[in-house]
């Protein structure tokens, strides 16, 4: 089928615009986003971010920054990975999402999260303040995805990881099929009926026809500096969790150009991920 993008929404396409239009969205959905999400994935994004979390908290895992966290369910799943003395601070730009991730950490990790209120383009921290970075759900709506994993690449220590949990680009012609049907027809029927709000859910499929493959945002996270990224396909390729690691002190800084090494590596599937070994040794 034909897959429609955002600019027939008016989705405007400079960064200030498309950043006005997202939290704008965002802000209107927030009472119903987490309900929409459960009934979307079929349950699903609950066992993904439940993953991206094992993959983020490595061994000597302290502090974790969870970007764009919205209504807080990955900073919850990252605040029970870190356990007592750690922490995970969750910034986001839309006011409302952030009201709700931020009660629901003090409801569910109380003491070891912190909400602050932020843009992911531009995080007001100091380099190498965390441990690791992750973001879910968020890449698709950014108006500059290098940026922000420059951004995340800056804040977090030599030898910290990266994570991205995002919607991708199923794999196989028929699957395929039946998931753009899903996604481009019955989600915004679905977004109607039950959140009252059919133009933020018809943008939600089409933020992702012109999103990056799985290979093409290794790429995207390698030139920002990263290395050895790689990632690892979930509901075949419904959704793709990348992860990459800050150059350890010493080496190199400088961004990797696609074909370098480690650029586009596929990870192996389930055993992987509930493991958290991907690799790239401990967050020590």
């Amino acid at each position: 089928m034909n897959c429609p993008d955002v600019r027939e929404l008016g989705v405007p396409e400079d960064r200030a615009g498309r950043e006005a239009y997202v939290r704008r969205m965002f802000d209107a959905i927030a009472s119903r986003y987490d309900l929409m999400n459960r009934l979307m994935s079929l349950g699903q994004d609950v066992l993904w971010r439940k993953a991206a979390a094992a993959v983020a908290v490595g061994p000597g895992c302290r502090r974790v920054l969870d970007v764009a966290a919205g209504t807080g369910d990955l900073s919850v799943e990252l605040a029970r990975r870190l356990g007592p003395g750690g922490c995970v601070v969750a910034v986001d730009f839309s006011g409302e999402m952030l009201r709700r991730g931020r009660d629901k950490l003090a409801r569910k990790a109380a003491g070891r999260g912190r909400a602050v209120l932020a843009n992911a383009l531009e995080l007001p921290f100091a380099g190498g303040s965390f441990d690791a970075a992750a973001m879910a759900f968020v890449a698709r709506n950014l108006a500059d995805l290098g940026a922000c994993f420059r951004e995340m690449c800056r804040v977090v220590r030599p030898g910290g990881r990266v994570v991205c949990l995002e919607l991708s680009h199923p794999v196989g012609r028929w699957w395929g099929r039946v998931y753009r049907w899903y996604f481009y027809r019955v989600v915004p029927w679905l977004g109607a009926l039950v959140a009252g709000r059919r133009e933020a859910y018809a943008y939600l499929p089409r933020s992702l026809t012109r999103f990056p493959n799985q290979d093409e945002l290794c790429r995207i996270m390698t030139e920002a500096g990263l290395t050895g990224v790689r990632y690892v396909n979930l509901w075949g390729g419904v959704a793709a969790l990348h992860v990459g690691q800050v150059p350890p002190a010493g080496g190199s800084s400088e961004p990797q150009r696609a074909g370098s090494s480690g650029a586009g590596t596929r990870a192996e599937p389930a055993a992987v991920v509930a493991r958290g070994d991907w690799g790239l040794g401990g967050n020590r």
